[in-house]
C-alpha cells in the first residue's frame, strides 16, 4: 500500500521513529505507521500539493485542474460527447 502526502516532515516523522521534542503530540497512529513502514508493508510518498487528489473534494479548483485529478482517477462523464 502506498501512502501519497503533501507533508515532506510528517513523510520523515514517520519513518525516522526517534522520539524529538517536537513530536511529543503525536498519538499512537504515527507509531503504527512507523512500524508498517519498517515491516515494508506500507511506502509513503511525496506528491506535491498540486497533484494531490484528495483536493478535488476538499478545495475549489479550475477545470483544468479538475479534469487532470478525475483522469488520474479514472473518472469520466457519462454524458460527455464521444
Amino acid at each position: 500500500m502506498r501512502l501519497y502526502g503533501d507533508n515532506k516532515t510528517i513523510i520523515y516523522i514517520a519513518e525516522n521513529v526517534v522520539f524529538h521534542k517536537r513530536t511529543k503530540h503525536i498519538d499512537v497512529d504515527c507509531h503504527i505507521v512507523s512500524k508498517k513502514l519498517e515491516e515494508k508493508i506500507t511506502a509513503a510518498k511525496h506528491v506535491i500539493s498540486g497533484h494531490h487528489l484528495a483536493n478535488l473534494l476538499t478545495k475549489p479548483l479550475c477545470r483544468t485542474k479538475v479534469d487532470f485529478i478525475c483522469d488520474k482517477l479514472g473518472m469520466y462523464g457519462i454524458y460527455a460527447l464521444t
